[in-house]
């Protein structure tokens, strides 16, 4: 719901005798509805109750203070219209003390802003951020305005500073842009070039394109399908942690992108991953912020002899009957060993790297790393960040990258966009930003097992994506890495990965799994009533995805309970999940049926004598605030070949959102699932219904 009368106060140009009028403008590149709710969800955690804009107009025409600052030099209404937001929502207005800390806390922290006016009376100083950078003021009379700018537009753009910059000279050069790109009008008012033009873009050009980068910096340190959007992660722990101290955790962790943001929020993070390539990920691109190994001169030398050392280790190894010579501190190759550990290789390998010198080059580079001489803490974080270095070669070599190994490693490690220069671009914007860093750790442990970590809750809050069941094979995109790099046994990670989409790994528990859908005991009759229906309505056309259903359902019920115990009272989990869709019958008459995993894991939660929840009904709020009944902007279309249905953007207490990515597993729609452990133990509901009643009550109540 928009509207101007909140915003008309007659006579009140100057801000209200004990506060100041904040104004938040959205940033331009939003594309869907959620992403306002997500916006609005974050500031009333973080800020306080506000007011939805519709247009920066409104705030002008409105007899509010930022009137007074259209004339030169600030002309307030070139900065707010500047880059405006798709939709029909510019932007947000409350009203508050000024308080630096929760300046300080709103540019830190903030997703879905980009750029925050607040009018206060001149005798309020505010010292926030780097005058004339991230904080730019205008006087008129008695009163300021202050234009803050979010950490999240720097983080975000400085993606195309990695994609220009070849060494840390144009690195420093195109910072300098940056910094003036809000700040000036120089760059305020020029024209970008065309989106098509190949040859002759600057900075500012690319800094003008509407699109949503999500691997800025240490996000793109290994590839990895699947990964959280990190602008909806940082939303979504401002909504439920809103703090400036705590411990987050992902128990799904991925490649560590709640954890990395966690990290740039100023918050302490634990993750918890099956997978450890996918655990290695997490903690170098998290370490790699704040661990003194990572001074960035220093860790340029450090980089270079290692390459150095390594091109000596491979002209050894590669040598007819010469042992060579390397320098004094590093350790020869091992040819034997190498050889030996050539013939213990899963043949599948070749599939992915045809080129058996590549393989060769591979494991000398390994040995060189286990060999390394360094040691501690630091030197196995380098060593660390060494072998997450060789994983992302090899996957450059099986997907895209020409040339050899050693070639690809380096460019991984020094040549534009790569690790060092990611890392050096942050210690830079930190200059100015001066984020205090959270620290983060990722366990390789399996996350229905989480209480034989942590003995007592450690969660403040919990942000996580179980996997889809049927989109994607982990496994399968790092293969060649887990195998060469001996991270794990595959068939023995395969097993204990949830939602593992290959069939045949059902095989071995498919006569126990039958017997308990087919005679309804044990952990299937422990499952919500939607989750039973849904196996049984599969299992009659196709068993083995019944199968591969209740297992994943089962899995996820030992997980809910796990989470339970390691979030503190009163915490909240959000829980991201999309939904499958089977298509039963013969391919030519069959329908597609949609499994919801969003509906099941909701009812696991509010339903369980053993790990109750209560559902967190703000979402519904939000609904309530559209309008009665909703509008047609509240529902979004849900098709699979022909076969279409309407589904409610607030359904029962869940967000959805659109997804950007491929079809597989025909998943189209992601559901968000906000839960709290009560602070209070309440006794096993009677049925599933009067639990959700209760807890709506209970929200009601509330607001």
């Amino acid at each position: 719901m928009h509207t101007n009368k909140s915003l008309k106060s007659p006579g009140h140009y100057s801000p209200p005798v004990n506060g100041a009028y904040w104004y938040f403008k959205l940033f331009g590149n939003i594309k869907e509805k959620h992403e306002v709710d997500l916006a609005r969800l974050e500031l009333e955690s973080l800020f306080g109750p506000i007011t939805p804009v519709r247009n920066f107009y409104d705030i002008l025409a409105g007899d509010l203070s930022f009137s007074k600052f259209t004339d030169r030099p600030a002309r307030i209404q070139d900065r707010l219209a500047h880059e405006l937001p798709y939709g029909d929502t510019h932007g947000f207005i409350g009203i508050r003390d000024v308080d630096e800390a929760t300046a300080r806390r709103l540019v830190r922290r903030l997703a879905y802003t980009r750029e925050l006016f607040i009018v206060t009376r001149s005798t309020n100083k505010l010292n926030v951020g780097q005058k004339g950078i991230n904080h730019v003021e205008f006087s008129f009379g008695d009163l300021t305005l202050h234009q803050l700018i979010t950490n999240q537009f720097y983080l975000e753009k400085s993606v195309y500073i990695s994609k220009l910059s070849r060494n840390e000279e144009e690195v420093d050069a195109n910072i300098e842009e940056l910094w003036k790109f809000l700040a000036t009008d120089e760059l305020l008012f020029r024209i970008p070039a065309s989106s098509t033009m190949q040859v002759g873009k600057r900075l500012v050009d690319y800094l003008t394109t509407r699109e949503e980068p999500s691997l800025y910096l240490n996000h793109y340190m290994h590839p990895y399908k699947g990964k959280f959007h990190p602008k909806m992660v940082r939303a979504l722990l401002n909504y439920i942690w809103p703090y400036d101290e705590g411990t987050v955790m992902d128990n799904f962790a991925g490649c560590g992108t709640l954890l990395l943001e966690a990290s740039w929020m100023g918050l302490d993070s634990i993750g918890v991953e099956i997978n450890p390539l996918s655990a290695l990920m997490s903690n170098v691109k998290c370490f790699s912020l704040y661990s003194p190994s990572f001074n960035p001169a220093a860790l340029r030398g450090f980089l270079l002899k290692f390459l150095n050392d390594l091109e000596t280790q491979l002209a050894i190894y590669h040598s007819e009957g010469l042992l060579g010579h390397s320098s004094p501190e590093s350790t020869l190759v091992n040819k034997k060993a190498i050889q030996m550990k050539l013939q213990e290789i899963d043949p599948k390998v070749s599939k992915f790297l045809k080129d058996k010198h590549a393989i060769e080059d591979i494991l000398v580079a390994k040995q060189q790393v286990e060999n390394y001489p360094v040691n501690g803490e630091e030197g196995r974080q380098l060593k660390d960040f060494l072998t997450l270095a060789i994983s992302g070669a090899i996957s450059d070599l099986v997907r895209r990258s020409k040339g050899s190994f050693q070639d690809v490693l380096r460019e991984r490690l020094l040549g534009r966009g790569g690790l060092y220069l990611r890392i050096y671009l942050f210690h830079q914007l930190n200059r100015v930003l001066d984020i205090k860093l959270g620290h983060s750790e990722c366990y390789t442990a399996d996350t229905t097992k989480m209480s034989e970590l942590f003995r007592s809750p450690v969660a403040d809050g919990i942000v996580t994506s179980p996997p889809y069941s049927t989109a994607l094979d982990y496994i399968k995109n790092d293969f060649p890495q887990i195998i060469l790099l001996g991270l794990d046994h595959i068939e023995e990670l395969a097993d204990k990965m949830i939602g593992n989409p290959n069939l045949s790994v059902y095989k071995k528990h498919e006569k126990a799994l039958l017997r308990e859908i087919d005679l309804e005991t044990g952990s299937f009759l422990a499952l919500p009533e939607v989750a039973r229906d849904a196996i049984k309505t599969i299992k009659k056309t196709r068993e083995m995805d019944a199968i591969r259903t209740y297992k994943f359902f089962k899995d996820m019920q030992k997980t809910m309970l796990e989470v339970h115990k390691v979030m503190k009272p009163g915490a909240k989990a959000v829980i991201i999940i999309g939904n499958n869709h089977y298509k039963l019958g013969t391919k030519e008459e069959g329908t597609y049926y949609e499994v919801r995993n969003d509906e099941v894991l909701k009812r696991m939660a509010v339903s369980s004598t053993e790990c109750r929840y209560e559902l967190d009904y703000h979402i519904l709020k939000l609904r309530s605030d559209e309008g009665e009944g909703g509008n047609d902007s509240d529902l979004l279309s849900n098709e699979f070949e022909g076969t279409t249905s309407v589904m409610d953007r607030y359904e029962n207490g869940l967000l959805r959102r659109k997804l950007e990515k491929s079809r597989a597993g025909n998943i189209r729609y992601e559901s968000i699932l906000v839960l709290r452990k009560p602070s209070a133990v309440i006794g096993p509901p009677q049925s599933e219904a009067s639990a959700e009643l209760a807890d709506a009550k209970r929200a009601h109540d509330t607001f």
